[in-house]
């Protein structure tokens, strides 16, 4: 696992299990009512054709997202082999960061 540098766009995460640092909106989550993950939903960032997300699942209990806010997401650029899909995931102590400023 290597830490990539600066911002990653959403579309440029491949499941490569890097430590990524993103700029996204969540446009859906839902709250799972389980022990583990906790949390799951979709981001878009700018980097993405209007329609198309990226999941992301939460497995610290003390993150929750909210649909519509910007976040600063510092994560994993994960593969979930059993739904063939690239996830970032959110690991205990995950950095999260609502900007209230999303132009910046």
């Amino acid at each position: 696992m290597a830490v990539r540098e600066g911002l990653t766009d959403l579309r440029n995460l491949s499941g490569s299990a890097d430590n990524v640092l993103v700029k996204a909106r969540v446009t859906y989550e839902q709250d799972l009512h389980t022990h583990r993950p906790y949390q799951k939903g979709l981001l878009w960032d700018q980097s993405m054709n209007y329609g198309d997300v990226r999941p992301f699942v939460v497995y610290d209990p003390e993150i929750r997202l909210e649909r519509g806010k910007v976040y600063i997401l510092n994560g994993k650029d994960h593969y979930y082999e059993k739904r063939a899909e690239v996830q970032l995931l959110l690991g205990k102590g995950a950095y999260v960061n609502e900007l209230y400023d999303t132009e910046s």
